[in-house]
């Protein structure tokens, strides 16, 4: 009994965390938050389904979520960034929950916009592949890029990845060495953008390539312009240590 208790127990954590990662962080849910992420669910839906290959919407969509994803994290988040804001309306834990709140709406449709723009936009890159062996390897690079991205917010904790400690300007845990970051100097914003490149591939989407490669390279700016200056700053490791 003990096992199946373990056994759901550690089914429930990855649901949770998956889920937490797509944008929706169970535990801090509340109506609105529900309200928001089941309007954003059905909004995809809706263009996955009734405009599968409206490209330009798809273009747009993408333009429009990667600057508000983007332009947010890093006005919030530079040292002397909106999130004083944030914490002088609605102090130290409500500020943060609202950013998250936000942060975790951006989160659902940078990785949703990707996805859309790629399957709206199919092409023929790859036509002269065996499909039976481009699926094996784009599940390959799929599932490889998806399990490290996994590994590595389980080891920083959900709220790492939200950026509390860089919200609250201050360290909240320890520096992390365990898991993928073991191996890797930047496993989340690494290997684990893979999934991206996997989605592009499979449609043969020069488009989509292209959004998974500018997102990547975006989301590396952040890094080294604000959140390595943050880690150095906060968690005293220097530049070979990031």
């Amino acid at each position: 009994m003990n096992r199946i208790s373990r056994l759901l127990k550690g089914v429930y954590d990855f649901v949770v965390l998956v889920v937490s990662m797509a944008g929706f962080v169970p535990k801090n849910a509340t109506i609105s938050r529900i309200t928001v992420m089941a309007v954003s669910v059905i909004i995809v839906f809706n263009l996955s389904n009734y405009q599968p290959h409206h490209s330009d919407l798809a273009t747009a969509y993408f333009a429009i979520s990667e600057i508000l994803y983007f332009g947010f994290i890093t006005v919030v988040l530079l040292k002397n960034g909106l999130r004083h804001w944030f914490i002088r309306n609605w102090g130290n834990e409500g500020g943060y929950l609202s950013f998250e709140a936000i942060l975790g709406f951006l989160f659902f449709h940078n990785g949703a916009c990707i996805g859309y723009l790629a399957s709206s936009s199919p092409g023929n890159l790859f036509s002269s592949v065996n499909r039976e062996l481009l699926l094996a390897l784009v599940s390959l690079v799929f599932i490889s890029g998806f399990t490290i991205k996994i590994l590595a917010a389980k080891a920083v904790t959900i709220e790492i990845y939200y950026w509390k400690d860089m919200f609250a300007g201050k360290k909240i845990t320890d520096f992390v060495v365990t898991g993928p970051y073991k191996y890797f100097k930047n496993p989340m914003y690494g290997i684990g953008q893979l999934p991206a490149y996997a989605t592009a591939i499979w449609y043969g989407s020069r488009q989509g390539l292209a959004a998974a490669f500018l997102n990547q390279f975006l989301i590396f700016s952040f890094f080294f312009l604000v959140e390595k200056k943050f880690i150095k700053r906060t968690y005293k490791k220097d530049e070979n240590n990031p």
